[in-house]
């Protein structure tokens, strides 16, 4: 479903029923003024969908870069489809794996550029920071914050499972906001080494991190976008990574 969540940030994707909820899957399109940026490209489980929503957000608009949260296929999934549709695309992957074997070699090399955190890339103006992803469920995940909107894409980070009535809506939207126990449950099962983490220390990491840069807005690819009381969040996200730790003690 296509959701316009601030100024030129779109949201798409799917959400899937399973056990604890319904589970996001999510890209994210920044139009930037004709020089759009695709923020993760989708599942290939779900690619007709993706496609199709990318299509009509774009409206004959040719998008520049991927950016990857990482290269798991909910993520990178639909690569080789976005290159075939529009092959001067480039892609940003993380520095830990070789760019030529962390995605499929649908594009040339020099069309794939590799970036360690703290690296800033300008696109058309627009200044864009790829952020060590103090979650991560691979080792090159990233966290990538847009300065022009404050908006912070989370990877799988801030996951949560979703009410089957408020499938697609914002966190102002929703009475309350992104409960407590609806990111420890998506959390307990997305990060297993939540059990070896010190909660205190993890929790001031995030707190650091947010202290560095205005986030207006946080878009996780599981889940829907978090655009109101962003401290409430971040501080429940604390609580439940705490509580995480518990379950497995």
């Amino acid at each position: 479903m296509i959701r316009q969540i601030v100024d030129d940030v779109y949201q798409i994707g799917i959400s899937v029923p399973g056990k604890e909820g319904h589970e996001a899957v999510r890209v994210y399109v920044i139009l930037n003024d004709g020089h759009p940026i695709l923020i993760d490209c989708g599942s290939h489980l779900y690619r007709p969908q993706f496609m199709q929503e990318m299509e009509e957000v774009l409206d004959g608009a040719t998008p520049e870069y991927i950016f990857l949260t990482h290269s798991e296929l909910p993520h990178a999934g639909n690569i080789k489809s976005v290159a075939e549709k529009w092959p001067g695309i480039k892609v940003i992957v993380s520095n830990v794996l070789l760019a030529y074997i962390e995605i499929l070699p649908v594009l040339p090399l020099s069309q794939i550029t590799a970036v360690i955190p703290g690296t800033q890339l300008e696109v058309n103006g627009r200044m864009l920071e790829f952020v060590d992803a103090l979650l991560k469920d691979q080792p090159g995940s990233q966290w990538i914050y847009d300065s022009k909107t404050g908006t912070l894409f989370t990877g799988d980070g801030f996951g949560y499972f979703q009410d089957e009535s408020l499938i697609d809506q914002f966190s102002d939207e929703i009475d309350g906001g992104i409960r407590e126990d609806q990111f420890q449950a998506y959390h307990y099962h997305a990060f297993r080494f939540l059990r070896w983490v010190i909660p205190e220390r993890l929790g001031a990491d995030l707190d650091t991190m947010f202290s560095r840069r205005p986030v207006n807005v946080i878009a996780p690819i599981h889940g829907s976008a978090i655009r109101h009381d962003i401290t409430t969040h971040k501080n429940r996200l604390k609580s439940a990574l705490a509580n995480v730790r518990s379950q497995y003690a």
